[in-house]
């Protein structure tokens, strides 16, 4: 299987355009985020892994706090603006995973998401120009694409897992769970207040939406519905709840389930060119 290199270079344009504008708007909080975190502290896993998991914690000094993320910065826009080295996606996996553990309490499902998906990318080619003869070559092909599904399925969980679980509920089956998050005054929209049967229907849709994202994206008609369903869903609930970084963690990894033909297209309407693998 050729892998689609045009939908890989948006999906990673996509992905550390996120991780960039994350860290940015961050900032403002990084002293109590990462130079002085109000989260406990983490013992995290045990071996050598873990000063690459919690490095905020472990080796890297409170003083260097602010410049180690500066430098994520840095490197999230190099990424952005042309494929890099592994050892680079590695160092931006590690600052990113580090960081968001320093200061779990304000990290989101979105984060998590984001940490395992930059964590396989490490491992994905940049272009088929990237694949080498050799055993060597092989083991990298194979790796690649192991990465690629693993990031694919990694999306198609974390839906499918979130829709089984409200299945175990009352409010949701029973189409109550909006209607709860619309009368409740710290979240709302108020304005759906009372309005019993939309709510309902509301509820309903959420619940389709997750259930069925994991079958829907096989194909390319149900795959473009769903994923604009998606746009709707995530900006809503982001712009809702406050939690526009988490929304944003699911839109931008959308493009690896994208065909090279959509990223081509896309990359047209965007003033970008398609990378020929």
């Amino acid at each position: 299987m050729k892998l689609p290199w045009n939908a890989l270079r948006l999906f990673r344009m996509a992905v550390h355009g996120w991780l960039v504008l994350y860290v940015v708007t961050a900032l403002p909080a990084a002293g109590w985020l990462w130079e002085h975190p109000i989260s406990p502290m983490l013992q995290g896993p045990p071996g050598p892994f873990r000063y690459l998991t919690h490095a905020f914690a472990t080796w890297l000094p409170a003083a260097f706090a602010i410049p180690a993320v500066v430098l994520l910065v840095v490197l999230a826009i190099w990424a952005v603006l042309r494929p890099v080295h592994w050892s680079v996606s590695l160092v931006i996996w590690m600052l990113f995973t580090s960081a968001m553990n320093h200061a779990w309490l304000a990290a989101s499902g979105g984060h998590q998401l984001m940490a395992n998906v930059l964590f396989w990318m490490i491992f994905l080619p940049c272009s088929g120009s990237a694949m080498s003869a050799g055993v060597r070559g092989e083991l990298r092909e194979i790796l690649g694409f192991a990465a690629f599904w693993i990031i694919r399925l990694q999306l198609l969980l974390a839906y499918g897992v979130t829709g089984i679980q409200k299945l175990t509920g009352y409010q949701w089956t029973h189409g109550h769970a909006i209607g709860i998050v619309a009368t409740d005054p710290d979240y709302g929209p108020a304005f759906l207040a009372g309005q019993g049967a939309l709510l309902t229907v509301l509820t309903y849709m959420v619940l389709g939406f997750q259930l069925l994202f994991p079958v829907a994206v096989w194909w390319r008609p149900s795959r473009i519905l769903w994923m604009w369903a998606g746009l709707v869903f995530h900006v809503c609930t982001g712009l809702a709840f406050g939690i526009l970084d988490m929304a944003f963690a699911f839109l931008v990894i959308y493009p690896i389930w994208w065909s090279d033909k959509d990223a081509m297209n896309w990359s047209m309407k965007l003033g970008s060119r398609g990378v020929r693998g």
